[in-house]
């Protein structure tokens, strides 16, 4: 349905204005775990779809449960140009949802927040709708020209309001001792049953599967060949194996490319209560990154994979690390796909 100049003029108008926008919020692997039920011009009912949770990797369930808070804050934000805001109450615990989430896949729909649309003048548009689409997850090369040191001020700065710390590293040394750590972890991780069985079945290797699924991690977007791909998912075995690990160790390390950054977040991010404010602000963090005409892409397994996890924490002289992450300026990335509102939408 399109939309006409005032989304009021139809059912669910503003509702599917906002949502159009917001279902272009990031999540791991891209899994896009929420689904949404209209009620009326003003209330929906927002729920985890069971069957896109990753309690494999996930095993606290911290990052589900931000993802639908980067779904919420996504809502808010957009809401804000029509003079609303939202309000939302969740049905459990973020601690029951955090189980739940980590937990065995559960195909069915877990109700998880009432949502309302409220009249309110008192609104900040604090970032424009287009910042949504530009926001992407860049695996490309980056530039090698370092961050401008307002825009480290500004993140800093922004973490801090949230309860969060911001640190970023530009020593070249240690740069390539954490890149090199994330390697390790990403080979190792490939290569236990369940996290390999899980993740790979995000994977999307043809152009036709990607479009088909409209979610998970195409290979358009992965800075790797299709073949390539393939061969990381199907023939892991070939990323412990001596005489082979040396030789994807450094191919790895060249589809990297440049990096003149490392940005941590750090924080009480896996206490359960936190989670949903976490992914409020990690949000907010992303599209301000955007704004400064930044792009970033999080390195998973150096928080997903205790030893690594702990390693880092070392390194970095900094506890708490719940998101690492490489940071700077580049070509326009790929935009991974979405599935579609009618798609995300509950009858």
């Amino acid at each position: 349905m399109a939309v006409t100049a005032d989304p009021d003029d139809y059912p669910h108008g503003l509702w599917r204005e906002i949502l159009n926008v917001a279902r272009h919020a990031p999540s791991p692997h891209n899994v896009q775990p929420w689904r949404i039920q209209l009620l009326s011009t003003r209330e929906a009912e927002l729920f985890i779809d069971g069957g896109r949770t990753l309690p494999k990797e996930d095993f606290t369930g911290s990052f589900l449960i931000s993802a639908m808070g980067m779904l919420l804050e996504a809502i808010d934000l957009l809401a804000a140009p029509h003079r609303m805001r939202l309000e939302y109450r969740l049905h459990q615990s973020a601690a029951w949802f955090a189980a739940k989430a980590s937990a065995d896949h559960e195909h069915g729909l877990i109700p998880f927040a009432h949502l309302q649309l409220i009249e309110s003048e008192d609104v900040e548009i604090a970032y424009e709708p287009a910042l949504f689409r530009k926001r992407r997850t860049c695996r490309i090369s980056l530039h090698a020209t370092p961050v401008e040191r307002q825009a480290v001020a500004e993140l800093t700065a922004l973490a801090q309001r949230w309860g969060h710390c911001y640190r970023q590293t530009d020593a070249p040394e240690q740069i390539e001792r954490i890149l090199e750590r994330n390697i390790d972890a990403v080979f190792h991780d490939m290569n236990v049953a369940g996290y390999h069985d899980e993740i790979t079945s995000w994977f999307r290797f043809t152009d036709r599967a990607a479009q088909r699924h409209r979610d998970g991690l195409d290979w358009r977007c992965m800075n790797l060949s299709r073949s390539e791909f393939w061969m990381s998912a199907r023939l892991s075995k070939l990323l412990l194996f001596p005489p082979t690990r040396a030789f994807f160790k450094k191919r790895y390390r060249k589809q990297l490319s440049v990096v003149p950054t490392i940005g941590m977040l750090s924080g009480k991010f896996f206490v359960a209560e936190n989670a949903v404010d976490s992914g409020r602000f990690l949000m907010r963090f992303w599209l301000e990154t955007a704004k400064l005409g930044l792009y970033l892409h999080p390195y998973g397994n150096l928080v997903t994979n205790p030893e690594a996890a702990a390693w880092l924490q070392r390194e970095a002289g900094l506890e708490d690390i719940w998101l690492v992450f490489k940071l700077g300026y580049a070509d326009e990335p790929p935009e991974s796909y979405r599935r579609s509102l009618e798609e995300i939408l509950v009858s």
